[in-house]
């Protein structure tokens, strides 16, 4: 075991562990949904605002992507105002009064903890409508679904519905793929989403690509096990290609090599084994894909006939 040189500190290695976790990969399909944001925050301060439905599976990168296109824009921020654009994670079993004392809170507004759920509704609109916000992007949408029932807050709904309309600001609501059952449940709300978007895991090739940008982030003086073909490969198929999955699990394996100087198919194979099932999106275990793809029983197979395979 070597051990790392006294010039590195632990700041140092729980930055590369932000910068792991922070990692992002721009391709198409990303750009194409950064451009509907962007058409949707203009169309905001072209007074026709419209609102976008963001669904994707957990993992998939959907709140890495709203903060990349909100730090882009902060980036190019010029004004000495409240910064327009408020993001928002729903809490869990997102109720109206919920709702309206977590955007009060998001923006740092006082509130009397006996007002009444109109008078919550009409300090939000007044102090959103004073602070010249231009976008509102709600993550975890689907915490408008009873967490144990799996029914929809109604009532929620129908509050965000009237907030559309009090606010003419356009939102952005992201969630998981259940969340477009939302559309189906209120006609009213569903008529006021004019565009729903689904952010896909990566293809082999995007993945690639993907892993090339984290091992530039990696804490260690020796290139990793990342840009190796026969390692890349078994991380496709067992992350399915999901970002999400693929960062905790290099940042499992990277906390596993503290005290080396390279990240080795042993830490990623150890850490997948400490990953639960919820965690491990294709549910495949690393050992037995291992052995399978060194016996060359599924080289050359599609991705699908790879992923239908190694799940029986």
């Amino acid at each position: 075991m070597v051990v790392i040189s006294s010039e590195f500190n632990n700041n140092e290695f729980f930055n590369s562990l932000m910068k792991i976790k922070s990692s992002i990969i721009t391709h198409l399909e990303f750009n194409k949904i950064i451009e509907a944001i962007f058409e949707c925050h203009q169309s905001s301060n072209d007074g026709c605002p419209c609102n976008l439905l963001l669904t994707g599976s957990s993992g998939t990168g959907k709140s890495a992507l709203l903060s990349y296109y909100i730090n882009k824009y902060l980036e190019i921020y010029k004004g000495d105002s409240v910064f327009p654009i408020l993001y928002l994670k729903l809490p869990l079993q997102a109720k109206p009064e919920e709702l309206a004392i977590s955007l009060l809170e998001e923006m740092d507004i006082n509130y009397s903890n006996n007002l009444s759920l109109s008078s919550l509704t009409n300090k939000v609109v007044q102090s959103i409508a004073k602070s010249g916000i231009e976008l509102i992007v709600l993550d975890d949408i689907e915490h408008l679904f009873n967490i144990n029932t799996g029914r929809i807050h109604s009532d929620s709904v129908e509050w965000l519905r009237m907030l559309f309309e009090k606010l003419q600001i356009s939102f952005i609501l992201s969630g998981l793929d259940i969340s477009t059952r939302l559309l189906n449940h209120n006609e009213a709300f569903a008529s006021r989403i004019l565009s729903t978007l689904t952010l896909s895991p990566l293809d082999q090739d995007e993945y690639d690509r993907f892993l090339q940008d984290i091992d530039s982030c990696l804490p260690f003086s020796e290139k990793s096990c990342l840009t190796e073909e026969n390692v890349t490969e078994k991380l496709y198929l067992t992350s399915g290609g999901f970002p999400g999955y693929t960062k905790e699990l290099i940042i499992k394996a990277t906390r596993l090599a503290f005290n080396e100087d390279r990240l080795t198919e042993w830490h990623i194979l150890k850490s997948c084994n400490l990953l639960s099932n919820p965690q491990n999106p294709m549910n495949l275990n690393f050992d037995i894909l291992n052995e399978r793809l060194h016996k060359g029983k599924i080289r050359g197979k599609s991705e699908k006939q790879y992923k239908q395979r190694l799940q029986k």
